[in-house]
């Protein structure tokens, strides 16, 4: 079932490129007539790619390839708005400055038109059809997550997937609802699935059998820790991803190398705006916790008032006093994380992974918070799938939230999930920062 939710993705990635170069195509024909002119259509061909992946990678980040945002409703007109006006600048500057000898305006103008006109019907009617199309559900959990996935598969139909039963446990009539809401897949909690397959040795064969902490992560993409076990993170531990590992490091150098010529400019720039705004540091210095357990010092530009710790709370809260006013502009802009390109090339941090608390609290989580310190088992990283999915927290509670997203990517993480993050890094507000 998982794999037909990707071959879904894959139709919807294919038909978006089928339109496009369809469109292009047909452009031309209308601008230029019978006989089709081919020479035409070669000039225009790599440009027209160039524009396409650009095309793809603002898709991508919009999150209109991610089946649980395919719905028809005023948000995804709003997104498709916005793509249509980021791609027509994209687009202009791609013909205009970077192949200015090829500029087919009329062209490119029929493109525009044909494209967004068909794009718009192709994706509402792909919506559409998808809700139609599901599995009906038996759920068997007393999970304390249950509730947010029950109201989260009710709310997203379009992921193929229809709530049709829910018990709390195997003393209801499992066999009779299966039977009677012609059930396709049963999801059970890990605790009592020796126990359901003992009671219902036949039901295996008849329906699809997943543990419920499983079916839990692929639909929220995050990890529900009441689930957990200490075996569970020996499982995760045992993969080898040495080669991942070794090719993270390589771009972390790479990418860091390059941000750090490309930032060169800036720093005095920023220095001077941070001394001239306040007295103290330019440069905040703060402990943070790093992969197995290490302390390390993370460095950005400082963006409150001088000893902002020791005047206020180690949270940011909303409309914090103790930020200047240089210092909400660089929040606002990111350029406060400029200086972790450092932490980066020591090795610290690397672009992508869970982002480093300060020491202080992560003393507090790991009070408060059961597996907390298993965090600790990969680098931590600039930009996380945490942050992603959740907006800027000041609270345990927050600091649990997260921690469900952090030990899903602990658990998924790979080269192209690193991509992912990073090109959806742009998404995130700004949040603010612990200093």
């Amino acid at each position: 079932m998982l794999l037909r939710n990707k071959i879904k993705t894959f139709l919807l990635l294919g038909g978006d490129i089928a339109i496009f170069y369809s469109s292009l195509i047909l452009a031309i024909f209308i601008r230029r007539g019978y006989p089709f002119p081919v020479s035409v259509l070669r000039e225009a061909f790599l440009p027209f790619t160039f524009v396409l992946l650009g095309w793809l990678i603002l898709f991508t980040i919009s999150h209109l390839y991610e089946l649980r945002f395919a719905q028809n409703n005023r948000s995804f007109g709003e997104t498709v708005l916005k793509l249509f006006l980021g791609s027509t600048v994209l687009t202009i500057a791609i013909f205009y400055l970077l192949t200015p000898t090829f500029t087919p305006k009329t062209i490119l103008l029929i493109f525009l038109i044909l494209f967004w006109s068909i794009f718009a019907l192709w994706h509402t009617l792909f919506n559409y059809l998808i809700r139609r199309s599901r599995f009906n559900v038996l759920l068997v959990s007393r999970a304390e997550e249950k509730g947010g996935l029950e109201d989260f598969l009710e709310k997203n139909k379009q992921l193929g997937y229809n709530l049709a039963a829910s018990l709390s446990s195997l003393e209801g009539d499992v066999r009779e609802s299966i039977k009677k809401e012609d059930i396709s897949l049963v999801v059970v909690d890990k605790a009592i699935l020796d126990d359901f397959l003992s009671l219902f040795p036949d039901i295996s064969q008849k329906v699809k059998i997943v543990d419920f902490l499983d079916f839990y992560a692929q639909i929220m993409q995050k990890i529900p820790l009441a689930q957990l076990s200490n075996v569970w993170f020996l499982g995760i531990s045992s993969l080898e991803r040495n080669a991942y590992e070794q090719l993270k490091r390589m771009s972390d150098v790479i990418g860091g190398i390059i941000l750090f010529i490309i930032s060169l400019p800036l720093w005095p720039v920023i220095s001077l705006l941070i001394k001239l705004n306040s007295s103290g540091p330019i440069i905040y210095k703060s402990i943070r916790v790093g992969k197995k357990g290490k302390d390390f010092i993370i460095y950005k530009f400082r963006t409150m008032v001088k000893d902002a710790n020791e005047v206020g709370p180690a949270w940011t809260v909303a409309h914090d006093p103790r930020i200047t006013k240089v210092g909400k502009l660089l929040r606002w802009t990111h350029l406060d994380e400029v200086p972790q390109v450092i932490n980066v090339l020591k090795g610290d941090v690397s672009f992508v992974g869970p982002r480093p608390e300060e020491k202080k609290l992560v003393e507090i989580f790991q009070k408060e918070i059961p597996f907390y310190q298993y965090r600790f088992h990969i680098k931590p990283g600039v930009i996380g799938w945490a942050q992603i999915n959740y907006p800027h927290g000041s609270s345990v509670q927050d600091a649990r939230e997260k921690l469900k997203y952090d030990f899903y990517y602990l658990a998924n993480r790979n080269l192209f999930f690193d991509l992912l993050i990073a090109l959806k890094a742009w998404r995130i507000p700004f949040e603010i920062s612990t200093h």
